[in-house]
């Protein structure tokens, strides 16, 4: 029996050595041979671990889609999941420092193919079963951890890295079992600014809120996100989105709510029409949810504040630039805008008719903006009222059709 087990693995591990062939027939017979062989012998014992290794790690260096794609398949049962999860894990760790990060794009693709949500199952987080499977189960959501944790570790490609962090709160952080092991990972990538930090809010909130993170900088360096150029970027409506979300909570202090809010309006100065209308919408929110904001608006022009602004724009430290010893005198330059949209959004900030949440209208671009209001145009723009009499058609109609 040993000499029959030794002869099937030195067979089985030279077929899968030929998995990353050039040539694609003898690629596509040796994944079908390999994989055949390891089925084969599930019939009888459990999948051997270290040869589904060999079998993963083949597939990966191969760089085949199409291969990956078809092994993805395959990982629907516990053994397949468990067993390609700690090969995921090794292939990581052994590649974690390869300059070649088109390897992780591959890793990532067959990672977040294994789904693992039947494993949060009512039946399944009941500590009180004990049957088989829900032993397996465990070592699967244990090592989802690690796998994610060591595949975090590879170089990649900043494409990769924004699709990870953009995609982490909603696959990755309900799937996890212990979510505070991301906590690194996501502070560093706020910590490096632009569209990484952005990408990384959402994550780093559900640890905050969710999971009892304790990190006070969250809403000092999301206000120094707050910059006029973010609001020409295509994240712009993500972030404010992210945003009505953040400052929601009514626990936040006066001062902190207040910061944000003049923050909002004086880059909105500089910002295109059909964000400045998501923007003022945001903060009438706001301050519907927060009270003691809106002595912000109803400084009368006899108030200090609005002669010589006490708000500190280049102070990065919401505590300390003097929000709410402020005015919203922007608002008055906002009523003069061109486009007639913002004119009637600052009227409704200013005196609003309810405590009911208004709709911040996300979806909306420039087009939409623009189909919106053209609607109120005069169709019929006026013309000369008599046709002038010296007038000949003829020397014209070569161009104009009358």
């Amino acid at each position: 029996k040993q000499w029959y087990q030794r002869r099937v693995a030195i067979t089985a591990g030279g077929v899968t050595s030929k998995i990353g062939s050039p040539t694609s027939e003898i690629s596509d017979m040796a994944f079908s041979t390999s994989l055949s062989f390891l089925n084969s012998e599930t019939l009888f014992v459990k999948l051997p671990r270290e040869r589904s290794k060999e079998f993963i790690s083949a597939i990966l260096l191969s760089k085949n889609t199409e291969l990956i794609e078809r092994v993805s398949a395959e990982v629907s049962d516990l053994d397949w999941k468990y067993a390609a999860l700690r090969a995921i894990e090794k292939f990581s760790k052994k590649h974690a420092a390869d300059k070649d990060t088109e390897l992780s794009r591959y890793v990532h693709q067959l990672l977040r193919s294994i789904d693992i949500a039947e494993c949060f199952t009512d039946e399944h987080v009941n500590k009180k079963v004990k049957t088989e499977a829900s032993k397996t189960i465990f070592h699967i959501r244990k090592a989802y951890n690690s796998t994610w944790i060591e595949f975090l570790k590879m170089r990649k490609s900043l494409e990769l890295y924004h699709t990870i962090l953009s995609t982490l709160h909603e696959n990755v952080i309900p799937n996890m079992q212990n979510p505070k092991l991301l906590i690194d990972f996501l502070v560093d990538s706020y910590d490096l600014g632009g569209t990484s930090s952005l990408l990384s809010l959402n994550s780093l909130f559900i640890l905050i809120t969710k999971y009892n993170l304790d990190y006070p900088l969250f809403y000092p360096k999301l206000y120094r996100m707050l910059t006029t150029d973010l609001y020409h970027t295509p994240y712009i409506t993500r972030f404010i989105s992210m945003m009505d979300v953040f400052l929601k909570s009514s626990l936040l202090p006066a001062y902190l709510v207040a910061a944000f809010i003049k923050r909002l309006t004086r880059n909105a100065l500089q910002a295109p029409p059909h964000i400045i209308v998501i923007v003022v919408r945001l903060i009438t929110n706001l301050m519907k949810l927060h009270p003691s904001t809106k002595r912000l608006v109803h400084r009368g022009p006899e108030h200090p504040s609005v002669r010589e602004d006490p708000f500190i724009a280049t102070e990065e430290d919401p505590a300390k630039c003097n929000a709410l010893e402020s005015s919203l005198w922007e608002l008055e330059v906002l009523n003069e805008h061109y486009c007639p949209g913002i004119s009637s959004v600052v009227k409704t900030l200013r005196k609003p008719t309810d405590e009911v949440l208004v709709e911040l209208g996300l979806a909306k671009g420039r087009e939409a903006l623009f189909k919106e209001y053209s609607k109120e145009w005069n169709k019929d723009p006026p013309l000369e009222f008599s046709e002038p009499l010296d007038f000949d058609k003829s020397e014209y109609a070569d161009v104009f059709t009358f």
